[in-house]
């Protein structure tokens, strides 16, 4: 059964005939997802209905929920009591979730040993665990990398297909095409809530992390100054666009068509760049480390099914097991643009086949994923004040990184 709810920006449809006699057998299972598309709801729907043709005596309720609703409705749901049984939420929500007492640890219980072992390790291992226990499954994947415009680096004399091994060669990129073609060589956000992640792509395939191992800031060390150094350095050449005016959401069509170069997003971006813009070349490269020799960070990103500290043990499992068989997985991945999560999806010819898509399932080994902290939030938006008085000139990047740590530290408990 799927509820309909406009308050909530929700839909759906009732699904299943029941007879009145089999009713009150049922086990009741419910199902909060997230809405990443206009394709979400309608491909619930039919794993829903999928789902309860093959399991008549489970009855599943699904709401479908977009990401600006669907953090404040599950924190309601945990107040009222009525926290759902499966909740597809980020991961940086988790926890919350857990310290909420309002989810459980993952168990053999809920997943055997071959849905286990058929993870992609490093979202398995990485994504979800918090206090020494997992406490959820991948069900959303994807990762960061630099996207670029094929055709604008060989008009600038680049090879497209080249390796960006260091920062200096990024550089050389992003400064020479803004001279011999008049595009700008990149974009970023110094804006918006993003404006955190265009820094720490940097600050991380610089050897250095946002906190430190007691919780304090460790953003402001010289990897970080170093970091934010590159950056400033860019606007100063005039080779990026005005970061402090300039979101993804400003610079990904200008992207599309042909005025930036480069700009560095998820493997989620290369369908809607190919429906707007289907002559537009693209490469895909790993964002490059300062230094030849340092380990390169991909920084990815997973969502996550969390089950309810009251959620039915039986009708969970067999739910997990539908939505995580290799078929359907397959299919949300396809429809939704994301990363393969399951071992068993590797031979899918819409990973294997598409050069970009690959490239990003390559880097996946490398991936860091967003550090538990209970001051995330906050050090995303210290780290763009910081960011924005580096780039205007009213601190160095040293100084507006310590002004940030030291406001942050503050909070730290």
């Amino acid at each position: 059964m799927i509820v309909k709810s406009a308050a909530l920006l929700t839909a759906g449809i009732a699904i299943g005939a029941l007879l009145a006699g089999a009713a009150a057998a049922q086990q009741k299972l419910s199902f909060l997802a997230a809405e990443y598309s206009a394709k979400t709801l309608p491909f619930w729907e039919q794993v829903v209905a999928d789902f309860e043709a093959a399991n008549p005596d489970i009855d599943v309720t699904l709401e479908v929920v977009g990401w600006n609703t669907i953090h404040d409705l599950t924190a309601q749901r945990i107040a009222a009591g009525t926290m759902p049984d499966l909740v597809n939420t980020a991961t940086i929500w988790v926890p919350e979730w857990v310290d909420a007492a309002a989810i459980r640890p993952l168990g053999d219980d809920l997943v055997d040993a071959t849905l286990r072992a058929d993870f992609v390790p490093a979202l398995f291992d990485k994504g979800a665990v918090y206090n020494g226990e997992n406490w959820g499954l991948p069900i959303a994947a994807a990762a960061r990398a630099i996207l670029l415009n094929k055709g604008l680096l060989a008009q600038a004399g680049f090879d497209p297909d080249a390796p960006i091994a260091t920062w200096d060669d990024y550089r050389s990129i992003i400064v020479g095409v803004k001279e011999k073609t008049g595009a700008f060589g990149y974009a970023f956000d110094a804006k918006g809530v993003r404006a955190f992640r265009d820094f720490g792509y940097y600050l991380l395939n610089n050897g250095g992390t946002f906190f430190a191992a007691d919780g304090r800031a460790a953003f402001n060390s010289p990897e970080g100054v170093e970091a934010l150094q590159f950056l400033v350095d860019l606007v100063k050449a005039g080779a990026v666009p005005d970061p402090l005016g300039t979101t993804l959401e400003d610079y990904q069509p200008m992207y599309e068509a042909g005025r930036v170069a480069t700009m560095i997003n998820g493997n989620f971006a290369i369908a809607g760049i190919k429906a707007n813009a289907p002559g537009l070349e693209i490469a895909v490269a790993a964002v490059p480390v300062k230094t030849a020799g340092q380990t390169p960070v991909t920084w990815g990103v997973t969502d996550t099914l969390v089950i309810g500290k009251a959620a039915p043990v039986e009708a969970s499992r067999k739910f997990i097991a539908h939505i995580f068989s290799t078929a359907v997985r397959n299919q949300f991945d396809e429809a939704e643009g994301m990363l393969p999560v399951l071992l068993s999806q590797a031979g899918n010819p819409a990973f294997t086949g598409d050069p970009n898509i690959k490239a990003f399932i390559d880097m996946l080994p490398t991936s860091q994923f967003d550090p538990f902290h209970p001051q995330y939030a906050q050090m995303q938006e210290l780290v763009k004040t910081a960011m924005q008085s580096a780039i205007t000139g009213a601190a160095s990047p040293k100084d507006a990184l310590d002004k940030a740590a030291a406001d942050f530290n503050a909070l730290v408990k």
